[in-house]
């Protein structure tokens, strides 16, 4: 495994349990398929119940991607103390914790990581990410849509943990990691005892650890690494996220609870992920015509019940 890595191969990975089958399988074989051929990339995945079947298909969606120099290491994950950690939002799992327990579970001799989400589609090659140089930093990564970590969404507790409003905010999505600073300073464990110490002020997960704790011990690498697909409510009314200066995606994040392979998502990068899927062991797997018919229909209604409830709001009743 090591030898891959001292050769010029990637340490790459991704958490998952069975339910996120598909998109993993789609985040890997995009990543091997999309990478140099010359560099061997080995796919740690942590893993929660995750049936042998559905692994055998994530395996052969890797095969399929025509890459010999790319593996998978099945890593299960004993979640213990992580599982008591806050969820804020029911399309969350605990496995958005298990990024942080990376450097004690990949060997001691691998200094370096680059973590992913599995709802990402990777479309170009990962190798000039992988060899950024982060200066002597802890990890690199991409700053989140709201910008700063005094937006909304961001560290309630900024002013008191001494961070300024306008500091940058990162996302968790994609870190580049330096496994031997990560281990050296007991970064993960500290973020646990942050989230723990802070559970009421949570918002959005190990994100708030990760950014109280490593402000002032990030690289920002750009945005195209981990472009994240803007919410519905951002598409449709008045831009009100923090925006990239360049629209180039080298990888797609899609971040929020719209998701491609969940019915009623309208995102036009959607197909991204459908490209990629078709290159898996799912390939012409699509959401069910009637499930599509059905969201969306509660959608419009839902829709007309807001505008009929905002018609006869009592500022806007007729005389």
């Amino acid at each position: 495994m090591n030898g891959v890595a001292a050769g010029g191969g990637m340490h790459l990975v991704l958490a998952a349990d069975g339910r996120y089958a598909m998109p993993l399988a789609a985040a890997v074989a995009s990543a091997a398929r999309r990478t140099d051929a010359r560099r061997g990339i080995v796919f740690h995945l942590l893993h929660s119940a995750f049936p042998a079947a559905l692994r055998r298909k994530v395996e052969r969606s890797l095969q399929g991607a025509g890459r010999p120099l790319a593996r998978i290491e099945w890593i299960p994950l004993e979640m213990g103390r992580l599982a008591g950690l806050r969820l804020v939002h029911d399309y969350m799992s605990p496995l958005i914790y298990a990024r942080l327990l990376i450097p004690d579970l990949l060997p001691a001799d691998v200094g370096r990581a680059l973590y992913l989400d599995a709802d990402m589609v990777v479309l170009e090659d990962l190798a000039s990410l992988w060899d950024t140089d982060l200066g002597g930093r802890s990890v690199g990564a991409v700053r989140d849509r709201i910008g700063h970590v005094g937006a909304p969404g961001g560290l309630v507790n900024h002013a008191a943990l001494g961070i300024p409003a306008d500091a940058p905010y990162f996302n968790s999505g994609l870190l580049l990691m330096d496994l031997a600073r990560w281990r050296a300073l007991g970064i993960g464990r500290r973020v646990v005892e942050y989230l723990e110490t802070h559970r009421d002020l949570i918002q959005m997960g190990d994100q708030d650890g990760l950014n109280a704790l490593l402000h002032h011990d990030w690289h920002e690498l750009p945005f195209r690494w981990n472009w994240q697909t803007l919410p519905r409510m951002h598409r449709q009314g008045p831009p009100t996220c923090w925006s990239p200066a360049s629209a180039h995606q080298s990888i797609v994040h899609f971040s929020s609870s719209e998701k491609p392979w969940l019915p009623g998502c309208e995102l036009a990068d959607r197909r991204f992920f459908f490209e990629a899927v078709d290159r898996t062991a799912w390939a012409g797997w699509r959401v069910p015509a009637w499930r599509e018919a059905w969201v969306r229909i509660k959608r419009a209604l839902r829709g007309g019940q807001r505008r009929l409830q905002g018609a006869l709001a009592p500022g806007r009743r007729a005389a």
